[in-house]
């Protein structure tokens, strides 16, 4: 997602290659997992059906990583 805001702001790459996002508003091209259902009817595109909905949570698979590299950093500095 960072990337895509950093790098393609207006999100035309992603409606260029993603044909299913072209409906979805600028500010929700990056995420559109979060789009309501009122939303993605305006778009369109129904998460779930027309694009997939997220296979990996990034904020827990993040926390799981930090917690797991604090223990092992643990172990060889303990």
């Amino acid at each position: 997602m960072l990337q895509g805001q950093r790098h393609d702001p207006q999100g035309d790459y992603v409606r260029r290659w993603v044909p299913e996002l072209r409906g979805v508003s600028t500010n929700r091209i990056h995420d559109p997992w979060l789009l309501s259902a009122a939303e993605q009817a305006q778009a369109g595109c129904r998460i779930g059906i027309d694009y997939p909905v997220p296979i990996v949570d990034h904020a827990v698979a993040r926390a799981k990583a930090l917690a797991v590299y604090g223990e092992a950093k643990a172990r060889t500095t303990g």
